[in-house]
């Protein structure tokens, strides 16, 4: 009798499971092709992607020497601005700063301007580099940008903590400096004297321009005094009173020595 209740009980599970599969089979069969696929599909991209990063190594690193023998630098800053715009792994920022450089080599200053602001406007580079990029751009305007623009500029390397921020500062000093701003660039030097991510070199130009900027900052209120403190000697200067007078003429006269 328990054998009997034992395959009737087996025959309802197996009916049931007939149920669910017919029910469910093609789902279930469908999720497991497609984590197979997405599994294939990762690798594949993974291996892509690794592929594709050797590919833009190699070609940059002829790109190198290729611009070590090209005839005008004109042409070599061509070959890199070719090779940035055909890539995307990250070796574009690179070509993008050589670029920059053989602009700059060549005289063409506003190329070379343009070069670092893409990299400084490119939200997929890292911050590092948008820096360095916007300070580049930066010292290439100093001399020809307002004081405000240059504010306005240099606001996304200003944050605290940024390895850029002294150099920012420096921009700024300069610029105040050019529109007769001393006092805000005897700040910004003070800034960078204070901040100890400042490099040493940095430091001393900071130096530099707080000496420059000194003659024109306005007298602090304590240089005053020191007249004011002659002024009290000379008051504490003892009166000769007349009853000091009448008895300096009424004592005896003391004879001189004679030899």
């Amino acid at each position: 009798m328990t054998d009997l209740f034992r395959e009737v009980e087996e025959d309802l599970r197996r009916e049931h499971f007939n149920k669910l599969w017919q029910k469910y089979g093609v789902y279930v069969l469908g999720l497991a092709l497609a984590i197979v696929i997405l599994a294939g599909g990762i690798a594949g991209w993974r291996a892509w992607t690794h592929s594709a990063r050797v590919e833009a190594s190699a070609r940059f690193q002829e790109l190198l020497a290729e611009a070590e023998k090209a005839e005008t630098p004109q042409a070599a800053a061509a070959a890199f601005a070719e090779f940035a715009a055909d890539t995307t792994n990250g070796y574009e920022v690179l070509a993008r700063f050589h670029q920059a450089d053989r602009h700059l080599a060549a005289g063409e200053t506003d190329q070379a301007r343009a070069a670092f602001e893409a990299v400084a406007n490119d939200g997929a580079a890292p911050d590092i580099l948008r820096g360095m990029a916007t300070i580049k751009a930066g010292l290439l305007l100093v001399d020809n940008l307002s004081h405000d623009d240059m504010k306005a500029r240099m606001a996304s390397v200003m944050k605290d903590g940024s390895p850029w921020r002294p150099h920012a500062l420096e921009l700024l000093a300069l610029s105040a400096m050019r529109e007769g701003a001393w006092s805000e660039a005897n700040a910004n030097a003070a800034a960078i004297i204070a901040n100890p991510l400042s490099p040493a070199g940095l430091r001393d130009r900071a130096y530099v321009i707080q000496a420059l900027a000194a003659p024109h900052l306005p007298r602090s209120v304590t240089e005053p005094a020191a007249p004011a403190a002659a002024d009290a000697e000379e008051d504490a200067t003892p009166v000769q009173t007349e009853e000091q007078d009448a008895a300096q003429e009424d004592a005896p006269e003391v004879p001189a020595e004679t030899e």
